[in-house]
């Protein structure tokens, strides 16, 4: 299962992501953990681009929470089995 969570700071997106990703056996990526760097420091796009691209590659079932456009360029949800928008 692959499952995009999307929604609006503070709506549960990460909250969300760990309980699909142990309900599905699915591994989680946290994209607020990729673009930001110690410090509150925006990572470079092209690394971020990297380490998603990377995470999707690697991975027949994944959570990806965050709303960061330039991460994959909209890879997850032409991938995604399911969309979930947190209001």
């Amino acid at each position: 299962m692959k499952v995009a969570v999307i929604g609006y700071s503070g709506a549960g997106k990460s909250t969300l992501s760990r309980r699909l990703g142990e309900l599905y056996g699915a591994a989680v990526l946290h994209l607020d953990a990729v673009g930001w760097q110690e410090g509150w420091v925006h990572r470079d796009h092209d690394e971020m681009r990297a380490i998603v691209r990377a995470f999707l590659d690697e991975h027949e079932s994944w959570v990806v929470d965050g709303n960061w456009k330039r991460a994959d360029r909209g890879r997850r949800y032409e991938e995604a089995d399911l969309i979930v928008f947190l209001d």
